[in-house]
């Protein structure tokens, strides 16, 4: 009989597992011709059922092991998060015009083996900030200067991509250095085994940045080694660390790909809280530019059957417990002592909340003060993936299963949130959300920020009335 510790360390193996099927997909839309991301295969070495870890079996590429509707759904779901960076980093920022160093932030959180990084820095991100310019070794200029940009998962997972992951994934004449960042001291005590890594990134032949004397102050990538299920508050001791640089008076975006759905329900509500929080509310410090962000990317299990099916298939994998059954007396002994054991996993933010209209009541309960989403269905037909991109898709390969698609579809969603400084309150109407935050310096009494939760023909990042819910505090 397992012990209750085996079946949480099965739990924790399999949502951290979880990862490896997700580049996988995404690895089958790059080899389709979905999109590019040159940095995907090397990122996936290692990769449960990636090319190499199934060659005994005869298993062939990714594109092979992956259905055409998985390929269409993990599209969008790149193009909705692409598009969503590139509109927070094409907001227009006074400090931009007062030429501060850094003035953005962006935070992926359960990062997993996630590249967005490296596709924006070598200018591979669809819709990239106009500004960008390339320079002559292909790396956009901005992203050291001007974007700092965090990576946070459970350390054993931050720890391979250190040491296997991201040496491989460097272009030619590139290499990149980890610097290990000390935890403890005088004025940093944190419980816990956390670790964390400032990660320069230079040109061997005469790049941009300089392989030797390394500034680690100056750095702007940094991988943070953390389980998002212990306190908030210590993340963000990791963070706010001199060598990581953590700011909360300017822009910050945070991005949960598929993370929330894992976390447990109280954890869950515990970190959006302290996002929400993280914003610098003093009148000394906060100004148009000071918010924070997120972009949620989930399943809605919606209480219907497919939902059901999506619930029971994540128990068969250990990350759910198996709830509300009754065990049979008729059952072995042994079965149900595992089932009894499986119902003492704890209850996921995908079981609580199972709807688009709980997720954003969500985000509001949990500080936000405005938030705005759909399912990927209406983001797949209505603005969010754009007719160019959708053209694209169906020129990579056709798609059968329409309803199959459809279904599948309306079972994720993308959702934006967004809260500013205390001195800075959100629109209480639609028309206001849309009609106000466009303002240049003509008395807008909203902040930049709230530009990302607008709806309709001016919305950054494609939210079409009639086709999203909007909900504010």
């Amino acid at each position: 009989m397992s012990s209750i510790s085996d079946i949480f360390q099965n739990h924790d193996r399999a949502i951290i597992g979880t990862a490896d099927r997700a580049i996988l997909a995404k690895l089958s839309c790059v080899e389709k011709g979905y999109y590019d991301d040159p940095f995907l295969r090397p990122m996936s070495r290692g990769a449960i059922g990636s090319e190499a870890s199934t060659a005994r079996r005869g298993a062939g590429t990714a594109s092979s092991m992956m259905e055409p509707i998985i390929r269409k759904g993990t599209h969008a779901r790149v193009l909705a998060i692409d598009r969503a960076i590139s509109a927070f980093l094409s907001l227009p920022l006074k400090s931009s015009r007062n030429n501060a160093k850094v003035t953005r932030q962006i935070v992926v959180l359960g990062s997993g083996r996630d590249t967005t990084y490296l596709r924006h820095r070598f200018e591979h991100l669809k819709n990239l900030h106009s500004n960008n310019t390339r320079t002559k070794d292909g790396a956009a200029e901005d992203s050291e200067q001007y974007v700092r940009w965090y990576e946070v998962d459970h350390p054993s997972v931050i720890r391979q991509k250190v040491t296997d992951w991201l040496p491989c994934c460097m272009p030619r004449g590139f290499v990149c250095e980890s610097i290990p960042v000390p935890h403890g001291g005088e004025n940093i005590q944190i419980d816990g085994p956390y670790e964390s890594y400032v990660v320069s990134i230079s040109g061997s032949n005469g790049g941009n940045d300089s392989l030797h004397g390394i500034n680690t102050q100056t750095s702007n990538y940094h991988l943070i080694g953390f389980d998002l299920r212990d306190p908030p508050s210590n993340l963000f001791e990791i963070l706010s660390h001199p060598q990581h640089g953590y700011d909360k008076s300017i822009p910050t975006f945070f991005i949960l790909e598929c993370v929330v759905m894992y976390l447990p329900e109280d954890a869950s509500r515990e970190l959006l809280r302290h996002l929400a929080e993280s914003v610098n509310a003093t009148e000394e410090h906060c100004n148009e530019d000071s918010f924070v962000a997120v972009a949620v990317y989930d399943p809605v299990p919606c209480g219907d059957r497919f939902g059901e099916v999506m619930i029971h298939n994540l128990q068969n994998a250990g990350i759910v417990g198996r709830r509300r059954q009754h065990h049979s007396q008729s059952s072995p002994l042994s079965e149900n002592r595992k089932k009894q054991e499986h119902d003492r996993l704890p209850i996921l933010s995908l079981e609580s909340t199972r709807t688009v209209a709980e997720q954003l009541a969500k985000l509001i309960q949990c500080g936000f003060d405005t938030a705005v989403g759909c399912d990927m269905m209406e983001a797949y037909d209505h603005g969010i993936i754009s007719m160019d991109d959708k053209r694209h898709a169906a020129r990579c390969e056709m798609l059968d299963e329409l309803e199959e698609f459809t279904l599948l579809m309306r079972h994720y969603c993308f959702m934006v949130g967004v809260k500013c400084s205390n001195r800075f309150k959100a629109s209480t109407t639609l028309a206001d959300v849309s009609q106000t935050m466009m303002k240049e310096d003509g008395g807008a009494t909203t902040c930049v920020g709230f530009d990302l939760c607008s709806i309709g023909k001016n919305s950054p990042i494609g939210f079409q009335e009639g086709h999203c819910i909007s909900v504010h505090k």
